[in-house]
């Protein structure tokens, strides 16, 4: 248990049962608060910033070349603006929507304060000097909160251009009621909220798979003869021509129904996980990578989003995924259909899986088309660590159009002088604490 400077618990879940499915596979990352909120404050200290420019009056691109290339750009972190737009033309159509529903309506202090029980930080980036505060926390679920912040103080330190002056809200759990906050994840009637990367695109220690970079790594490697030190690679023609899942029910109806359904089907390789299990995670457990030796891989919905798809979308492979609730910051780049289709949608009850599956496994060039497409859409463009650069700088600017302007610094109650809010990131990641004396 990290050390926090206060622990809350929440429960979004509407009922005792609604609880023990959201706690059922790990409880213990309960014990000590549901969420972490974060408040973010964005301070420019540098005299560029001095008469409130105009950050978002277009320039032209200035050494990037205008032509997208993998993998020659993929690690490029310091794009600007104009370059970023260039590369990623479809990118922010989230930031986009989030603006437009605010209708004009501006974000208020007051507004975030009436959020219940938010935690955070603030920052003070002046171009490439930029700074992360943490300015409170409230419980914790694993790495997700550090992995965040680590993720968006990257952007930060990495942008070439100044930033504007932002005060915000970000959460690490899976049920959010609508707010103005930042979180993984929304519902389509859920306008309120504001997306950013998941966490997983930092990276996930606990279950072991490792940094996103790593994953897409591996992934490459597996299906690249040239990369893979064994020799012996997992290009199409040699992929198992089945669809693969690996996973913990937790009780959950959908995936339950999912399980049974592809039981005994000659097109699957589908079994659940019991984390608490030794021989169960010794014997059926697959790493990320291993899924890429299968033309189709299985995306379900768990307590909320599920945190896999990202990591799917690595594989030269099909995704088979139901209708999604859920809505995360790269979902406008999903097609289902026509020329540009990168993942195959089949009904939410999976009632039409099987004749899905078959259709799939008779047409095997338009299934490689479908994986082609998924390769070129996400792992080789849209979630290259340079396009996750990019949409965490946009979404600090969005945010900027429609907020209120923050300020850095407040009085010391005990001697009346000015000082700066919060703890700086790179302290507050060494001692997981707000407070502390000398030592």
């Amino acid at each position: 248990m990290l050390p926090f400077d206060k622990v809350t618990a929440f429960s979004y879940p509407t009922s005792r049962s609604d609880f023990f499915l959201l706690t059922k596979r790990r409880p213990y990352v309960f014990a000590g608060g549901l969420i972490a909120f974060l408040l973010i404050f964005f301070r420019l200290i540098s005299s560029a910033t001095k008469d409130s420019p105009d950050f978002y009056t277009s320039k032209p691109p200035s050494s990037f070349a205008t032509a997208w290339e993998y993998p020659r750009d993929a690690k490029k972190l310091t794009l600007s603006r104009h370059e970023c737009d260039a590369a990623f033309p479809r990118l922010s159509t989230e930031v986009r929507r989030a603006i437009r529903d605010r209708n004009g309506n501006k974000i208020t202090l007051e507004e975030l304060e009436s959020i219940p029980k938010r935690n955070g930080l603030f920052v003070p980036p002046p171009l490439t000097l930029a700074q992360l505060y943490v300015l409170d926390t409230q419980g914790q679920i694993y790495s997700r909160g550090i992995a965040t912040l680590l993720d968006l103080h990257r952007a930060i330190i990495t942008a070439p251009e100044p930033l504007p002056n932002i005060e915000f809200t970000f959460s690490t759990d899976d049920w959010l009621p609508p707010a103005a906050q930042w979180a993984y994840a929304r519902k389509a009637d859920d306008r309120q909220t504001w997306l950013m990367p998941d966490f997983g695109f930092y990276s996930w220690p606990e279950t072991k798979v490792g940094s996103y970079g790593e994953v897409q790594e591996k992934a490459i490697a597996m299906e690249d003869t040239a990369l893979n030190p064994s020799g012996q690679a997992w290009s199409w023609d040699v992929k198992y021509p089945k669809l693969v899942w690996r996973g913990a029910t937790m009780g959950l109806p959908l995936r339950d129904a999912f399980v049974e359904l592809t039981h005994n089907k000659t097109w699957a390789d589908v079994t659940a996980l019991d984390w608490h299990n030794k021989n169960s995670t010794d014997s059926d457990l697959k790493s990320m990578d291993e899924h890429c030796q299968y033309k189709f891989v299985a995306h379900t919905e768990g307590n909320s989003y599920s945190g896999r798809l990202k990591y799917l979308q690595n594989c030269r492979s099909v995704v088979v995924a139901h209708e999604l609730d859920w809505i995360q910051h790269f979902s406008p780049l999903m097609s289902s259909s026509g020329p540009t289709q990168n993942f195959l949608q089949i009904k939410r009850d999976f009632s039409d899986m099987d004749e899905a599956m078959e259709k799939q496994l008779q047409d095997d060039d338009r299934a490689k088309q479908i994986a082609d497409n998924s390769v070129k859409t996400f792992r080789e463009r849209y979630t290259t660590p340079s396009a996750e650069a990019c949409y965490w700088r946009d979404l600090i600017r969005g945010w900027s159009e429609v907020s209120f302007k923050p300020n850095a610094w407040e009085k010391d109650l005990e001697t009346g002088l000015m000082k700066r809010r919060g703890i700086p990131v790179e302290s507050y990641v060494l001692e997981r604490r707000l407070r502390w004396d000398p030592y």
